[in-house]
């Protein structure tokens, strides 16, 4: 283990609530190392962010903070040497379309896992450990049923 999980824990919290939750784009690089990459399929959300990079991850942070207004709270589950694996709760509005779906209005809450491996106490790689398509199934269910039946 060449990273301390102290640091980086703290590390991911403050991501969580500076970058994620506060959409403070201009301190990205406080928490994802340049060479940053990520192993996760996003196609099924339909951004129009592209990229597995940094730049790739700060475009897609930026639509995702428009068309869902999300919370994130992430939940240090297990380590693995230099990789931590989370547990994940989104919980957010539907403000804008996304997935091909208009906006409704309607809030969501979904929970799903990852894993993220650390190098100079900066988050390196990492990967959602979802389904994509299955997730946002998840999210219209919870929509559609705050839709009265004429609306959907």
């Amino acid at each position: 283990m060449g990273e301390d999980r102290v640091a980086c824990e703290r590390n991911l919290q403050e991501y969580v609530e500076v970058i994620l939750n506060n959409g403070q784009m201009d301190r990205l690089g406080e928490f994802i190392h340049p060479d940053f990459v990520t192993h996760t399929d996003e196609s099924a959300l339909e951004l129009d962010a592209q990229g597995d990079d940094r730049d790739g991850i700060k475009e897609a942070i930026a639509e995702l903070r428009e068309k869902l207004l999300p919370r994130y709270s992430a939940t240090v589950v297990r380590w693995e040497g230099d990789t931590v694996h989370l547990a994940w709760t989104l919980s957010g509005t539907h403000v804008g379309r996304i997935m091909g779906y208009e906006p409704t209005g309607k809030s969501f809450q979904v929970n799903y896992t990852s894993w993220c491996r650390y190098a100079d106490g900066l988050a390196i790689e990492a990967k959602g450990e979802w389904d994509p398509a299955e997730t946002m199934n998840e999210i219209r269910k919870q929509i559609e049923a705050q839709i009265e039946p004429a609306q959907v």
